[in-house]
């Protein structure tokens, strides 16, 4: 009997103290305090998209119980992987040393195990994460372990690298999380570095013949380098290369030409490049068949400077668009059908506009 008794306690006992544990009680997520963001940022997400932007992936949910500031942030919860991709941003990454930035929260009664950014302009993809490698896709860069719960963090990613995007465009960010819930807030930039200035356009001599001015001669094709509407010598647009950083070398090249000289002729374009990035060289290859000739101006890096012409260590002028006239003689090419033209730089974004000839 006595023994019955002893069973029922311990059993009364056993019962308290696991009702008692923490194994039992039931979590409830904190709101967290607000963090006070730099007055420079740029943000381009708070409370809601931009003008224009568009959600092709998953879907932005709003949640107005945690908010880094303004009234809501939008949220990630669920098992696995969890991806939402805000698209058509449109916003142009400065020069220097400025980062992306961020808010997030990670909840303490639903931890997260990864988070996971992809960072896409019309010329490169980066993906950053932070905590375990567990989200796949694309070559990633790991930022560090998971902030603290319970708390917003804010997260930077500089431009330059792992990003390699100054100067580019962004045209979406993807967000995504494994595991957990994880609040997003206050997307933007510190607003740090140089955003190119707009060269005033040249007065272009009427007697120049020019084959390359907001598009190319029929047949040929652009096979290095893209066109862009942020600067014009002439027109509405020019060809660049994306800047890759100050020893990456951009390429624009126009082939498939036909285009003919005459004895004594010029071979003229408009070059305009940034003060945002040092211009360390400059080299200009133009091609007949299975002809070329080159010249080239600052110092060597690029390749084939011993069989090109060095024109001086002094690279064009930034800022400016500088017009290059070279007498098709200096480069072995007097008279001759021009077939493509390539002009490679080091060291800084460089547009190249009005390309072609001028007779004397």
């Amino acid at each position: 009997m006595k023994q019955s008794i002893r069973l029922a306690m311990l059993s009364v006992s056993l019962v308290a103290v696991l009702a008692g544990s923490p194994a039992f009680a039931q979590c409830t997520t904190p709101f967290a305090s607000q963090p006070t963001p730099p007055s420079t940022d740029a943000v381009w997400i708070d409370d809601s998209l931009p003008a224009g932007a568009t959600v092709p992936v998953g879907s932005v949910t709003w949640d107005t119980s945690q908010y880094a500031a303004g009234t809501q942030s939008f949220v990630h919860n669920g098992a696995g992987t969890n991806t939402v991709r805000i698209d058509d941003l449109n916003q142009f990454l400065k020069f220097g040393s400025g980062k992306i930035v961020l808010y997030v929260l990670i909840d303490p009664c639903s931890t997260t195990r990864e988070i996971k950014l992809t960072f896409r302009s019309a010329t490169r993809t980066a993906h950053v994460y932070w905590g375990e490698n567990l989200i796949s896709g694309g070559t990633k860069f790991r930022r560090g372990n998971l902030p603290s719960t319970g708390t917003w963090t804010r997260l930077e990613v500089p431009i330059s690298s792992p990003l390699n995007m100054q100067g580019h465009t962004l045209e979406y960010i993807q967000f995504e999380t494994y595991d957990g819930r994880v609040w997003f807030d206050l997307v933007g930039t510190d607003d740090v570095g140089c955003t190119p200035s707009v060269a005033s356009t040249p007065s272009i001599p009427s007697t120049d013949d020019t084959w390359v001015d907001d598009d190319v001669p029929v047949g040929s094709y652009v096979s290095f380098g893209e066109w862009s509407t942020d600067q014009a010598a002439n027109g509405l647009q020019s060809l660049a290369y994306p800047y890759f950083g100050q020893t990456a070398i951009g390429v624009v090249r126009v082939s498939d030409m036909s285009q003919t000289t005459d004895p004594g002729d010029d071979l003229v374009l408009y070059v305009m490049n940034t003060s945002c990035a040092t211009l360390n060289q400059l080299k200009i290859t133009w091609y007949a068949g299975s002809s070329s000739g080159s010249v080239y101006w600052g110092s060597t890096g690029i390749g084939g400077e011993s069989t090109s012409v060095f024109m001086g260590s002094t690279v064009p002028t930034a800022d400016t668009w500088t017009r290059i006239s070279i007498p098709a003689a200096t480069v072995g090419l007097d008279g001759a059908t021009i077939t493509s033209i390539k002009i490679e730089n080091r060291g800084s974004q460089v547009w190249v506009d009005s390309i072609g000839r001028s007779s004397i």
